[in-house]
């Protein structure tokens, strides 16, 4: 139930709030629309997302002040509020269906991940105020304000071509890979025992049946580890060749990096399945399927790497380094899993 202050005004707060989630969704459901523009101009399209974030930002702030100190708003001052707090969020909606496919798919996506996450913390301060309203909610108002000038921030700080889009994806996927490779590795330093264990000191003395891993499982993953070393390897291979030779000049260029994205994203996340499926207790026939399914996913974004314009004569020693990596590890998993 609205508080009595906000009461009156809880039909026009809960409209708006509902009008930015039909926003919200038919961004998510028809982000890969594209309103075509004469003469688009990527320089242009990002003064033009800066002007409209900060118009965001003030309007939020408006919303934030009035609500914050006695009177509150009347209801046809409440009506313009959300109506100006609308067009903005409108006018953000718009222009990322005006951002070009040729631009690159890893570009629209960010920028569209980007102006939902402002939808939905501007939705959220719209929330607070109808739920909890009064003078006493003028600090949680604040806070909702901060996070919505944080994400319009963040916005207007995009990566500003393809280029530097998969470069920040490539550097957020290594660091999984990496924080991923640095577990196990520290892990195996030991028996593996409580490795998903919460924390709940009673429930650990209570477990006195803690799955470990026998010396000859610690031997048997040692393969499917190296693969994961392979592709923390692989990662700053490629991005050091996106950062050096990377390229948003052209629409072919573009493809690439996207391609390129996709397939690192698809090594990332099987090092993930992969990780659980490493400890204790072992199931080797899921060992052994999630290692061969990501040495064929290293090996087809080297591939992909190695056709792309980022890979120059400096680059293709290094890719076969990494192939003859691989597959010295596949060659070892299936010897060892032999002699079981």
């Amino acid at each position: 139930m609205a508080p009595p202050n906000i009461a009156p005004l809880e039909n026009i707060l809960q409209n708006s709030i509902e009008n930015l989630m039909v926003a919200e969704q038919q961004l998510r459901d028809k982000g890969d629309e594209y309103r075509a523009e004469e003469n688009f101009d990527l320089e242009k399209f990002w003064k033009n997302i800066k002007v409209i974030s900060q118009k965001l930002s003030f309007e939020c702030s408006k919303i934030c002040i009035c609500f914050s100190q006695y009177p509150i708003p009347s209801a046809s001052e409440t009506s313009s509020l959300m109506t100006s707090l609308e067009q903005a969020v409108l006018a953000l909606v718009s222009a990322c269906y005006g951002l070009p496919p040729a631009c690159g798919q890893c570009l629209r996506d960010n920028v569209q991940y980007g102006i939902l996450r402002a939808i939905q913390s501007t939705r959220q301060l719209l929330k607070i105020i109808k739920d909890e309203g009064g003078e006493a909610m003028a600090a949680r108002y604040r806070q909702s304000t901060g996070i919505v000038w944080q994400g319009c921030d963040k916005l207007e700080k995009c990566p500003r071509d393809n280029k530097a889009t998969v470069l920040m994806e490539l550097r957020g996927q290594n660091a999984l890979v990496s924080d991923a490779f640095d577990e196990i590795a520290e892990a195996l330093k030991g028996d593996g025992s409580g490795w998903n264990n919460l924390g709940d000191e009673e429930e650990e003395m209570e477990d006195e049946e803690d799955e470990k891993w026998s010396n000859e499982d610690k031997d048997l993953i040692g393969p499917s580890v190296n693969l994961i070393k392979a592709a923390k390897i692989l990662y700053k291979r490629v991005m050091d060749a996106v950062e050096k030779n990377g390229s948003s000049d052209t629409p072919q260029a573009i493809k690439e990096l996207d391609q390129l994205h996709d397939d690192c994203k698809m090594v990332s996340k099987t090092i993930d399945t992969l990780i659980l499926e490493l400890y204790p207790p072992l199931n080797v026939v899921n060992m052994e399927e999630q290692s061969h399914h990501l040495a064929s996913l290293l090996k087809t974004a080297m591939k992909t790497c190695a056709q792309t314009h980022i890979a120059t004569e400096a680059e293709q020693p290094q890719l076969e380094f990494i192939t003859k990596a691989i597959d010295h590890n596949l060659d070892r998993m299936k010897e060892k899993l032999s002699q079981r």
